[in-house]
C-alpha cells in the first residue's frame, strides 16, 4: 500500500476497520520500519511514495504484514490501519500524566491528530505545563511524593533522580526495537554514576543507524537583530559588540517609534531558568558554544570563570554605555517571559541574545501578521580577532540530562515504553511532523519535501499549530531528528531544505540576496564537532554537594550583580560594582565546582 494512501487512511477518522490480534501481549516487541535495514531508493525522483514502500520492507501490493513495534504480526491486508498496525490492546484506553518543566498550554481535547493517535493506541497523555517557579514544583513533587508516571525537567531532573523519583531504563530500552535503535549505541552515556539510565534524551541527533545530522540554516542562539535594521545599514557585515550596537543606535536615532510603539533597542531576559542572555554572552564573545560556567580551553580541556574576566569586565561596561544612552531599559530585568515575548511581537525590539526557540513563538506571531522585516537573525560577534564558534555539529552524544523519565509512581511502564516505541515508527513520525500528503505536504521538485500554503499558515499560528497537529506530542516524546540516511529524506520540517527555501517570504529571499547568501548560518564560521564533554550545563552535580551549593551561588551571585552593573550610573559606579562583584565571586567554593567540573570532563572524553 502506497505511503499516500496510507497517510490518507490513517486521517479518515470515520473508516472501522478489522483488527485482528496475533501473539500475546507480553511478547517480545520486534523490529518495524523505522529500526529496519532499509533499502535506498534507486532514483529519487521516481515515484516517492513506493520508495517509501521498499524502504519499510513492506510488500507494495499489501500481500504481507510486517510487525508492529508490540511484536504484533498480521496476516492481511486488514491488519493494517493506516499503513500502521495498531497496539494490541488499543481498546483498553489508559491514561499516563506527563508534566512538562515547560510554561505551556494543553492541546485542545479535540486535536485530530492527538485523536487519532489514542485511538491507534488506546493511550491518552495528559499533559502538564509548569505553572510558577520550576525548582518549587520540584520540591513539591519530591516532598509528598506525589509524582506523574512521565516527567520532563530538563536539568533540574537531578533532582528528582536524587530523590528516587524516576525507574531505570538501562534494561529496559533493549526490549523495545525503534527505542534500542535510537539509544542503543549511547546508553553508556546516558548512564548516571550510580550505573543506571533513568531518561531518553528528546532532542538531538545521536549516534545510531537510522539518522544521521542535518545542516543547519540558522545559527541557533546567540546575538539577534532585526533584519530592517541590517537592510537599512546596506547589509553590512556585523563582527564585534560595537558594530552590533552601532547600527541599532543608528536605526533607534532614524526610527524612534515603530508602528505607534516606542523602539526598544536592545532587550535582556532575566526571567528564572531562562537567565543565559544575561549570563552567558561573554563566553559566545571568547569563541565557545553554548557551553556552561565555566570557559573550556577546546585545545587543553583547561576550565576557567570567563564571569570574571577582563572581557566579561569589558561587555558589561558596553551594555551599561548602551543603558546610558538608552538603548537598553532598566525593565528588562523585571519583566517575565510572556511579557518579553509580548514586547517582541510587537516588532519595535531591534535586538536581543537567546536561543531561536525560546523566542520562535514571537518570531511565528510577526511572520502571520506578514511583518517578515520585523524577524530576527543572528550574526556572529565575538571579540576582535576570535572565530566564532556559535554552530554545533553534534557529536551524537546525549547530554544524559535533558529527557523524559518515567516515575516510580507509573503502574503500567511497559505499556508507556511500548507507546513511546510505537511513536518512534517512521510513518507516526512523518504523520506526527508533516500530516498528511498532499493536504498538509507535498513533494518537492527535487524530491524533497516540503509543506503547503495551508499547512505552513498552521504552523506559524501557535495556538492553531498546537490544537491541530501532533507536534506538541512529538516535541515531547522519544523522536527522531536529522536525516534518514536510508534516502535522504528530513525527519521533519526543521530540517528540510526544500520547505525552508519554500517558506521564505519576498522579503526573506530579497534578504538573503542582500548577503549573497542562501541560508543565514552562512553568515557563521563552520559548525564545530564538539568534545564528548559538551556541554558543561549537562553535567551532572549531586544535590546538595560543594560543587551543587558552588554552582548555585555562582549563578546567584552573577544574577545579583550583572543588573546592577549594566544600571550603573556612572563609570565609578561601574567600577565599584565590578569590585564588590569579584569580592562576593570570591567567596564562593570555586575550587571545589571546577574540580568537579574536570573531572566529570576527564571521565565523560575517557569513555
Amino acid at each position: 500500500m502506497k505511503l499516500k494512501k496510507l497517510c490518507a487512511i490513517l486521517l479518515a477518522s470515520s473508516m472501522v476497520l478489522s483488527l485482528a490480534a496475533c501473539g500475546g501481549s507480553g511478547s517480545e516487541p520486534k523490529q518495524d520500519t523505522a529500526a529496519e535495514d532499509t533499502k535506498e531508493p534507486e532514483d529519487a525522483n521516481t515515484d516517492t511514495a513506493d520508495a517509501a514502500e521498499e524502504e519499510s520492507g513492506e510488500d507494495t501490493a499489501g500481500d504481507e504484514a510486517g510487525a508492529d513495534a508490540s511484536g504484533e504480526t498480521g496476516s492481511s491486508e486488514e491488519n493494517y490501519y493506516g499503513g500502521l498496525v495498531p497496539l494490541d490492546d488499543a481498546d483498553d484506553p489508559i491514561t499516563y500524566t506527563f508534566f512538562v518543566r515547560d510554561p505551556g498550554v494543553v492541546p485542545a481535547d479535540n486535536n485530530p491528530v492527538i485523536q487519532k493517535i489514542t485511538e491507534l493506541t488506546g493511550v491518552t497523555i495528559k499533559f502538564e505545563f509548569l505553572v510558577g517557579d520550576l525548582d518549587q514544583k520540584l520540591g513539591v513533587m519530591i516532598a509528598g511524593g506525589d509524582y506523574p508516571d512521565v516527567i520532563f525537567a530538563g536539568d533540574a531532573g537531578s533532582k528528582l533522580r536524587d530523590a528516587g523519583a524516576f525507574i531505570p531504563l538501562e534494561e529496559e530500552i533493549p526490549k523495545y526495537p525503534n527505542l534500542n535503535a535510537m539509544y542503543g549505541n549511547v546508553l553508556k552515556y546516558l548512564t548516571q554514576a550510580d550505573g543506571h539510565v533513568y531518561d531518553m534524551e528528546i532532542y538531538g541527533t545521536f549516534q545510531n543507524d537510522v539518522t544521521e545530522v542535518a545542516p543547519p540554516f540558522e545559527c541557533a542562539l546567540g546575538f539577534y537583530i532585526q533584519k530592517a535594521v541590517l537592510e537599512e545599514a546596506g547589509y553590512p557585515e556585523v563582527k564585534t559588540v560595537d558594530d552590533y550596537f552601532k547600527i541599532i543606535e543608528d536605526y533607534m536615532a532614524n526610527h524612534p517609534e515603530i508602528d505607534g510603539v516606542k523602539t526598544t533597542g536592545f532587550e535582556i531576559l532575566a526571567d528564572g531558568w531562562r537567565n543565559w542572555a544575561l549570563l552567558n554572552p561573554v563566553q559566545n564573545l571568547l569563541g565557545a558554544g553554548n557551553d556552561g560556567a565555566v570557559f573550556v580551553n577546546q585545545d587543553t580541556l583547561e576550565t576557567s570563570f570567563f564571569q570574571i574576566s577582563d572581557d566579561a569586565h569589558a561587555f558589561y561596561q558596553k551594555l551599561n554605555e548602551e543603558y546610558q544612552k538608552g538603548v537598553i531599559e532598566a525593565e528588562t530585568f523585571t519583566q517575565n517571559y510572556d511579557q518579553y515575548i509580548s514586547k517582541i511581537t510587537t516588532g519595535a525590539v531591534l535586538g536581543f541574545y537567546d536561543q531561536n526557540w525560546n523566542f520562535q513563538s514571537a518570531q511565528d506571531l510577526l511572520k502571520a501578521d506578514g511583518k517578515f522585516e520585523r524577524t530576527y537573525v543572528a550574526v556572529p560577534i565575538t571579540n576582535p580577532g576570535v572565530k566564532d564558534g556559535y554552530l554545533d555539529k553534534s557529536n551524537g552524544i546525549p547530554s544524559g540530562t535533558n529527557g523524559v523519565g518515567i516515575t516510580v509512581n507509573c503502574e503500567n511502564p511497559d505499556r508507556l515504553l511500548r507507546f513511546f516505541d510505537w511513536l518512534c515508527q517512521r510513518e507516526v513520525q512523518d504523520y506526527l511532523q508533516w500530516g498528511e500528503e498532499g493536504t498538509d505536504w507535498v513533494y518537492s521538485a527535487d524530491g524533497g519535501k516540503e509543506l503547503t500554503p495551508e499547512r505552513r499558515a498552521i504552523v506559524r499560528d501557535t495556538a492553531r499549530k498546537r490544537d491541530e497537529t501532533g507536534l506538541t506530542l512529538w516535541n515531547y516524546c522519544p523522536k527522531w531528528q536529522g536525516i534518514y540516511t536510508s534516502d535522504g529524506m528530513p525527519c521533519g520540517t526543521g530540517e528540510s531544505p526544500d520547505e525552508y527555501l519554500a517558506s521564505q517570504s519576498d522579503y526573506d529571499k530579497s534578504f538573503l540576496e542582500g548577503y549573497g547568501i542562501k541560508y543565514p548560518a552562512e553568515m557563521f564560521s563552520d559548525p564545530i564537532v564538539r568534545a564528548a564533554y559538551y556541554p558543561v550545563w549537562a553535567l551532572t552535580l549531586e544535590d546538595g554537594s560543594p560543587a551543587a551549593v558552588a554552582n548555585t551561588k555562582i549563578t546567584d551571585v552573577t544574577m545579583k550583580f550583572y543588573p546592577r552593573l549594566i544600571l550603573a550610573k556612572d563609570e565609578a559606579e561601574y567600577e565599584s560594582i565590578w569590585n564588590d562583584f569579584l569580592k562576593e565571586f570570591n567567596t564562593i567554593d570555586l575550587e571545589s565546582y571546577q574540580t568537579e567540573i574536570d573531572s566529570q570532563i576527564a571521565q565523560k572524553m575517557a569513555k
